[in-house]
């Protein structure tokens, strides 16, 4: 795991250092935004894989995840000048911890499916990886590439461009880092939702639902550890 973590935050220190939110001055709240992000989409990459046992992954699930957020807690006190005030800091990566608990454990169910049909242990956890990425920076773009169809939508039903912006991470991250997601200059000029009478989730409206979804897959963990005893049928005697 040590590997993968310097491997993780060498990337991502260079994906931020090319993206120049290392270099530049920029706002507080869009540094943490920016760097939550990165260590959000890059963390399934470098997923170190199931454990031997179930008890096993659900720790390895939380360590990583744990172990990715702290290092982008400590990537915003370093890389901020002048230091970020603490709050912010905790709420961005409290909401960073949870995206990466469900998301690590979405790639430990794929890759336990796939190890099932295939002996390749390591294949499986590098698809698995892979296909976690995908899915959530695809979902977490939901408001750029389906902001025109929403917006064609949304003159019958007014509640879709709330609900397509509402239900990216990157805006969940955003709302946790007080970052209003489409006044940065670049979403700005590339999103038709900037332009658009929308409304963010409240940052308790997204305590309730990631606090649920976490609720729920420790209840599915639980119920893992004790299934039901299959019932044998016994011969009758006539």
């Amino acid at each position: 795991m040590a590997v993968r973590w310097a491997m993780l935050v060498a990337a991502a220190l260079a994906i931020l250092v090319v993206s120049g939110a290392m270099a530049t001055p920029i706002q507080g709240s869009s540094l943490r935004l920016a760097v939550t992000a990165v260590f959000a989409l890059l963390a399934p990459l470098f997923w170190p894989g199931r454990g031997a046992t179930s008890a096993r992954t659900v720790l390895r699930v939380v360590a990583w995840s744990i172990v990715v957020t702290m290092s982008a807690a400590i990537a915003i006190l370093v890389v901020d000048r002048p230091a970020q005030p603490w709050l912010p800091v905790v709420q961005v990566c409290a909401m960073l911890l949870t995206v990466l608990v469900l998301s690590h454990a979405a790639a430990a169910v794929i890759e336990r499916c796939w190890h099932a049909r295939s002996d390749d242990a390591a294949h499986a956890r590098e698809l698995a990886g892979r296909v976690v990425a995908i899915v959530l920076g695809l979902w977490g773009t939901l408001p750029f590439w389906a902001g025109p169809v929403a917006e064609l939508v949304s003159r019958s039903h007014p509640g879709t461009i709330d609900a397509v912006l509402g239900a990216s991470p990157l805006t969940h991250l955003a709302v946790a880092a007080n970052n209003d997601l489409l006044r940065n200059s670049w979403l700005y000029e590339h999103s038709n939702l900037a332009v658009l009478s929308v409304s963010p989730p409240e940052p308790a409206t997204l305590a309730w639902c990631y606090g649920s979804a976490c609720l729920v897959l420790a209840l599915c963990v639980l119920a893992s550890r004790f299934p039901g005893r299959a019932v044998v049928a016994r011969p009758v005697d006539l």
